[in-house]
């Protein structure tokens, strides 16, 4: 029990923490207002400009819609992979593992600004496909959304750990971050699958991440490519499956560090 209670305990002052941070540097509230409309802007041009057609179309407009929300969520978890990086050139790694507390509960806080950076991205881009593109925003399965966005939640938070786990010894490692934040969901279901190629619709479903982010956006078509309960029962194996391998690593890694005097796996 008492072994229950400092855990929570240190979660819970993780979470305090990414609160504090977010209220405190109120230029990351500005930034998000600021750049998600931008960034919705200008996705729905780019697909617009690749095919005018699409505007008079409510389910592919509908589509897109959810398509850029799941960029969102994932591109928010997928940048608090570099807070460890980050932690470890400041020094303050060290001291945080001396607490007791993990990598995964170290990272806690930054997911919560991940959740906040959703919470205001997400309203946003929905207002503004709804009022600048006439989109009638409809959601087919309300009962599984969700269950979608919790899925891929819990999913993204380990994933960004193990990601920062492998990144943490890189000094830019911001680079490889912004390259995977558009080529895991554009080439894993967030483009909605039945507008694809068919070759790329046979190759799509051997991406892990299919599972995860599919469900976001064909919850709100209601075009599964693959029935739902496959899918999600897939996804929530997928976050066990990250769960522990984040867990592994971080173990390799803390026992990397007493080897080596550094953090990094290689």
């Amino acid at each position: 029990m008492l072994g229950r209670a400092a855990f929570i305990g240190r979660a819970l002052a993780e979470v305090e923490k990414g609160l504090t941070i977010y209220a405190r540097y109120k230029v990351w509230l500005f930034s998000d207002l600021i750049s998600w409309p931008f960034w919705t802007i200008f996705f729905f041009l780019s697909f617009l400009m690749y095919s005018p057609s699409l505007l008079g179309s409510q389910y592919h407009l509908n589509a897109f819609t959810w398509c850029f929300f799941t960029f969102i969520l994932v591109s928010s978890f997928m940048w608090s992979s570099n807070f460890l990086a980050t932690s470890a050139q400041e020094g303050i790694l060290e001291y945080v593992l001396m607490t007791g507390s993990s990598i995964r509960q170290h990272m806690l806080g930054r997911s919560i600004i991940s959740f906040l950076d959703l919470a205001v991205g997400g309203p946003l881009l929905l207002l503004i496909s709804a009022a600048g593109f006439g989109t009638n925003l409809h959601v087919a399965y309300p009962y599984l959304m969700p269950i979608a966005i919790l899925l891929a939640s819990a999913f993204f938070y380990f994933f960004s750990s193990i990601l920062a786990v492998l990144l943490v010894s890189l000094r830019s490692p911001w680079i490889i971050i912004n390259v995977a934040q558009f080529v895991i969901p554009f080439t894993s279901g967030a483009i909605p699958v039945e507008v694809l190629p068919p070759e790329i619709q046979a190759g799509i479903i051997y991406s892990p991440f299919f599972y995860v982010i599919h469900p976001l956006v064909a919850s709100a078509t209601g075009n599964y490519f693959i029935s739902p309960e496959i899918v999600l029962s897939v996804a929530g194996g997928l976050c066990i499956l990250v769960y522990f391998l984040s867990r592994f690593l971080e173990d390799v890694l803390l026992r990397s560090a007493l080897k080596r005097g550094k953090f990094t796996l290689f």
